[in-house]
């Protein structure tokens, strides 16, 4: 037994120093990091402190160019602090404060350094200086960002997207377009936002880029309903004729939005009887928001459609008062389909009268 005691201890013993020793230095390691990120953040905070006057000058209206000269003049090891400051408010701002921080973004070379960047081997610095080049509205690096749109890594796509949308090139819209079949719902989402931010400037552009691909002409109107104007419902009202059942459905979508004028609203009308139920359904959406009464008896008359156009048509007749509501009442003791549907949107709307 005490042969077994004195190899237990000569194991034990060498064990339980070796694991103290590693809980020291694992706890000194702890306390230096510790303390090497609060001398980082008493740095970095210092250091915003210092150049805070050379920023705040540049968001003020009628700024000099000695904020441009003084930020110049900082040492490139203090960068990241400056790269922090600009960027920050370039996310909310607009016009000459965005044009005043992208000078001061070329005059510290920042500019510079994230085009470098772009070709970093870490997908999160490519990403990260794509973003900073969009929110500077830097369009000399237009080519390199849509360069990026290619990239192997869908977070610098992404930012590759957001950053032609805040730049709002209209020559990179088909770009824009043509990235639409991508097959992540995320990445498609945000590049309909990106040629959001166009606005109605960019209708030309979308009206060109469907008549030269047609198999864009649907996603083309999609962003038409969202942008919308004059030129886009002129425009959509056209494509109503189309031979192809998506074109036809989106631009009904996009009517719908946008709001229908007499010839939109003779359009949807016409649409009540398209072979497609997609289209079909969208008309009577259409007509529904356009709140326009004598669009009543149509709608009635296609409650007894498919489904999903009668739904539409039931929901449309409840928003168009007391001659949709009088259809609903109508057909509210049908044994079928119908009578459910008029008997909620009769519910909804005393509900919604009585606030609930």
């Amino acid at each position: 037994m005490t042969g077994t005691a004195d190899v237990v201890l000569a194991v034990l013993i060498p064990f339980l120093i070796f694991s103290a020793t590693a809980l020291a230095l694992m706890l000194v390691f702890l306390i230096s990091q510790r303390g090497l990120d609060e001398f980082r953040f008493q740095r970095k905070r210092r250091l915003t402190a210092r150049y805070r006057e050379l920023i705040d000058s540049l968001l003020q209206p009628g700024a000099d160019t000695g904020a441009l000269a003084g930020l110049s003049r900082v040492p490139k090891r203090h960068h990241y602090v400056i790269e922090t400051m600009l960027l920050k408010p370039l996310a909310v701002s607009t016009g000459s404060v965005v044009e005043r921080l992208r000078e001061a973004a070329r005059a510290t070379g920042l500019i510079d350094a994230w085009v470098q960047r772009l070709t970093s081997r870490r997908w999160w610095v490519r990403a990260e200086s794509v973003r900073a080049l969009g929110l500077v509205r830097e369009s000399r690096s237009l080519s390199l960002i849509v360069r990026a749109l290619d990239d192997e890594h869908e977070e610098v796509r992404a930012a590759a997207v957001e950053a032609l949308g805040l730049i709002g090139d209209p020559n990179t819209i088909p770009v824009l377009l043509s990235k639409l079949a991508d097959q992540s719902r995320n990445q498609r989402a945000r590049v309909i936002e990106a040629l959001r931010q166009f606005g109605d400037a960019a209708t030309p552009a979308l009206i060109a880029h469907a008549y030269r691909r047609a198999d864009d002409a649907a996603a083309v109107a999609d962003v038409l309903g969202l942008i919308g104007g004059s030129v886009a419902g002129a425009e959509l009202n056209r494509w109503m004729a189309s031979p192809r059942a998506d074109v036809r459905l989106a631009s009904m979508r996009a009517l719908g939005s946008i709001g229908l004028d007499d010839t939109g609203f003779a359009m949807a009308l016409q649409a009540l009887e398209d072979p497609k139920p997609g289209v079909r359904a969208m008309a009577a959406r259409a007509l529904g928001r356009s709140r326009r009464e004598d669009s009543v008896e149509f709608l009635a008359t296609h409650l007894d459609d498919e489904w999903t156009v009668a739904a539409n048509c039931a929901n449309a007749l409840r928003r168009l008062g007391d001659a949709g509501l009088d259809r609903l009442r109508d057909r509210a003791d049908d044994e079928t389909y119908v009578g459910d549907l008029a008997r909620q949107m009769l519910w909804e709307f005393t509900a919604a009268e009585a606030g609930v």
